[in-house]
């Protein structure tokens, strides 16, 4: 039994070695742990960056309005490249060019008819006389502006069946791209009759289309036919074009540049208001979709105007009168965001004190009262 007793108290000894190995390794492999965690630390330095935190105005309802217009005017001088007149021409009896169809009487040609046409527009081209030399080098000079397009052409021709026309539109293209400054004016009037009675035998009537930008360039509607006499309707036409180039750009920038005043509203009424007449009485009633979109724009402008006017008009004077914020918030919130931009940028900005806004809110609580007894 002694013996036995021994043995487990060797154990038990044996054991409790065991336990506190164990207990040192693992306190030997927590401070290892812990001086890698401060070896990781050391070299790994975190730095903290304070970025300021920027504060942006509030959209207000002005603002929203004047980059909407802003947007619009673009729109408006895209349009420009849109046709603005467009008008169906005929050539009457007398080869005069109108554009009352009711005078107008059709009659198909015969094949002797168009041969007859075809062997003068012929001699025509053949008797052209050449110009004096110095001329020609006068016209080398501008021939890169001549030969920009002032109008958009599409021919319609009425030929009966059974005769063959083509031979005639033929020496037609060919008449067309004849360079008249390079002949005598002599021989190039008597191509222009011969085009015109050569289209008048085919019974041929024309659609023509100018975009504004077009019309700046200059060319009149006349020069589809070969007349060049109308040297006053070009220039018209020009700075008309002009005009509705002009002005939209000059409303573009004020109201790029105008943020804080009724300058721009000023600009926008003026520009849209000129615009809208030269389209009116100067174009109508041949107008181009060019022209209907840009009327419907500068009335949709001068709507938005108007509201923005109004708007400004309302912040400005909320930024006035600070002490009428409560008011305001309850029955116009968004001019309130205008405020709350001058509280936050203003400096100057004068603030109520605490009795100035007491006696606000009395005289708003006896404006509604009085209110109440008027109904």
């Amino acid at each position: 039994m002694a013996r036995k007793i021994e043995n487990s108290e060797e154990l038990d000894l044996q054991d409790t070695e065991e336990d506190k190995d164990s207990a040192g390794s693992t306190e030997n492999s927590a401070q290892d742990s812990s001086d890698a965690d401060t070896r990781s630390s050391a070299k790994t330095k975190v730095q903290v960056v304070n970025t300021p935190h920027t504060k942006k105005p509030l959209r207000t309802p002005s603002h929203i309005l004047r980059i909407t217009l802003i947007w619009c005017f673009v729109i408006v001088m895209y349009l420009l490249s849109y046709p603005f007149l467009s008008v169906r021409m005929y050539i009457t009896d007398d080869l005069e060019v109108t554009t009352d169809h009711s005078v107008i009487q059709y009659v198909l040609a015969s094949q002797s008819t168009v041969d007859q046409a075809q062997e003068e527009l012929q001699a025509a081209l053949d008797g052209l006389e050449k110009s004096d030399e110095e001329k020609q080098e006068y016209d080398e000079d501008i021939s890169d502006i001549a030969q920009l397009g002032t109008a958009n052409y599409t021919w319609n021709t009425i030929v009966a069946e059974t005769v063959n026309a083509d031979a005639l539109k033929e020496l037609i293209d060919k008449a067309a791209a004849v360079s008249r400054k390079d002949y005598t004016e002599e021989s190039v009037s008597v191509l222009n009759t011969a085009v015109l009675r050569a289209r008048k035998v085919l019974c041929s009537s024309v659609q023509i289309t100018q975009s504004a930008l077009q019309m700046i360039m200059g060319g009149s509607i006349a020069e589809a036919f070969g007349v060049m006499e109308s040297l006053g309707l070009s220039i018209m036409h020009s700075m008309f074009a002009v005009t509705l180039a002009v002005l939209p750009f000059a409303c573009f920038l004020a109201l790029c540049f105008d943020k804080n005043k009724h300058i721009k509203h000023i600009f926008v009424i003026i520009g849209s208001i000129v615009c809208l007449f030269v389209i009116f009485f100067t174009l109508y009633p041949h107008v181009g979709i060019g022209a209907v979109l840009s009327v419907i724009m500068y009335i949709l402008i001068l709507v938005l105007n108007l509201f923005s006017i109004y708007a400004k008009q309302q912040e400005d004077y909320i930024v006035a009168h600070p002490e009428e914020e409560a008011a305001f918030t309850e029955s116009h919130p968004q001019f309130v965001k205008a405020l709350i931009n001058a509280k936050s940028f203003n400096r100057n900005l004068h603030l109520p004190t605490k009795q100035e806004q007491e006696t606000q809110t009395a005289r708003n609580v006896k404006k509604r009262q009085n209110k109440k007894k008027k109904k």
